[in-house]
């Protein structure tokens, strides 16, 4: 569910019907889905998800280690 800064309850269709209807929109929205909406921007994005697997697996790492480090 996508909600924006006033707190107005706004689903994908709800959305897709302001996207559609209003063409600024189309200026500043490079796609959106079910999930969350990506702004056109001159940044290259990065996945957050690759980032929490490579920490999850850095933690983990360090945490196998440390238990096997242990006596007894």
């Amino acid at each position: 569910m996508l909600r924006n800064v006033s707190g107005i309850h706004m689903d994908y269709e709800t959305f897709k019907a302001e996207f559609d209807s209003i063409p600024q929109m189309k200026k500043i929205v490079d796609r959106f889905d079910g999930t969350g909406i990506t702004l056109k921007t001159k940044a290259k994005p990065t996945s957050t998800q690759t980032q929490g697997q490579n920490n999850i697996m850095s933690t983990a790492k360090r945490a196998a280690s440390k238990t096997l480090q242990q006596p007894g």
